[in-house]
């Protein structure tokens, strides 16, 4: 009994108001719909969630290494662009197409990695202005109107069910990537240099931590995993888009802080984030089944973003103190 109290103990406060508001949502979704908890909808309400859940893994790197990037959006569109081209090239391999996506991604991470590391531009106007480059260069390539096909193999991945359970293709695919980034992170030594490069870049660096070369892989990360979480939505919806993704810069950012990651850097974690991704795909059903239109929706997201702000806030400054 002692050793769950303590272990209980050590959970941080963060968590603690993530995955009240976890359960809180859960309560809304039961109170809105007829059957709102059973484990199947909820399984597929999390499966539809997904590409969000990557992609906030990507921000929540990037986050606790006091970053931000704002191109995972463009990046996703770029993937799902892609996807749809090279499918119908001859002899393409969904296998190689992907491979190839993912190296683009991380191409895309890279450049803003050098531009961050090596340059006193914030992050945020960066990976800002990255963006809007990616934005111009694939609608002057598309011409405003994507072309190309998806692989039926691919959308087995977002509509198939695993052995008949209700776990699709791409809900495992989140899952494993929350543990195994969540494992490198709390369990290595790189790991935790990421944490102690956010909270003190200068300290880090002192100590003889290779602060630039954290900030390229993290951000070489997040277009990775962003480009991942663009297969996985072209997946879902079945076709390409120029403004599909637009709204995932915001939300990874909102799902990383509502899991109790910190804009400050160094603070934050995949369990967390699970909970984040959770909150927002779980709200989102319950407004959709009360038909509030999605303008609303992105009030409703940003005023949950300052709220949190305010909260992990508040926490962090009183353990500080």
């Amino acid at each position: 009994m002692n050793r769950v109290r303590s272990t209980l103990a050590r959970v941080p406060a963060q968590l603690w108001v993530a995955y009240g508001l976890v359960l809180a949502c859960l309560l809304l979704l039961a109170l809105s719909t007829t059957g709102g908890l059973s484990p199947d909808r909820v399984l597929r309400i999390l499966s539809n969630a997904a590409p969000l859940g990557v992609v906030a893994i990507a921000q929540t790197i990037v986050i606790i290494n006091r970053g931000i990037d704002l191109s995972v959006g463009p990046i996703m569109n770029t993937a799902g662009i892609m996807v749809a081209l090279l499918s119908v090239q001859p002899g393409a391999t969904l296998a190689g197409t992907i491979a190839v996506v993912l190296v683009a991604g991380a191409a895309i991470g890279l450049v803003n990695g050098v531009l961050l590391a090596y340059t006193r531009i914030p992050p945020l106007l960066g990976t800002l202005a990255t963006a809007a480059i990616i934005q111009g260069v694939y609608s002057l390539i598309t011409r405003g109107q994507p072309k190309g096909t998806i692989p039926g193999e691919l959308r087995d991945l977002a509509d198939g069910r695993i052995l008949g359970s209700a776990f699709s293709g791409s809900l495992v695919v989140w899952l494993v990537l929350l543990v195994v980034v969540g494992v490198l992170l709390s369990r290595t030594v790189a790991g935790r240099r990421f944490y102690a490069v956010g909270t003190s870049p200068r300290a880090s660096w002192l100590s003889g931590v290779p602060v630039r070369s954290h900030t390229l892989v993290a951000y070489i990360a997040s277009g990775m995993l962003a480009a991942l979480a663009g297969v996985l939505l072209i997946a879902y919806s079945g076709s390409p888009s120029l403004t599909a993704a637009d709204n995932y810069a915001l939300n990874s950012v909102v799902a990383a802080v509502i899991g109790g990651a910190a804009l400050s850097g160094g603070a934050g974690g995949m369990v967390g984030t699970f909970a984040g991704v959770a909150v927002l795909s779980l709200l989102t059903t319950v407004l959709n089944s009360f038909n509030v239109p999605s303008a609303v929706q992105l009030i409703v997201n940003g005023t949950v973003l300052i709220a949190m702000l305010f909260v992990n806030g508040r926490i962090l400054g009183s353990r500080r103190r």
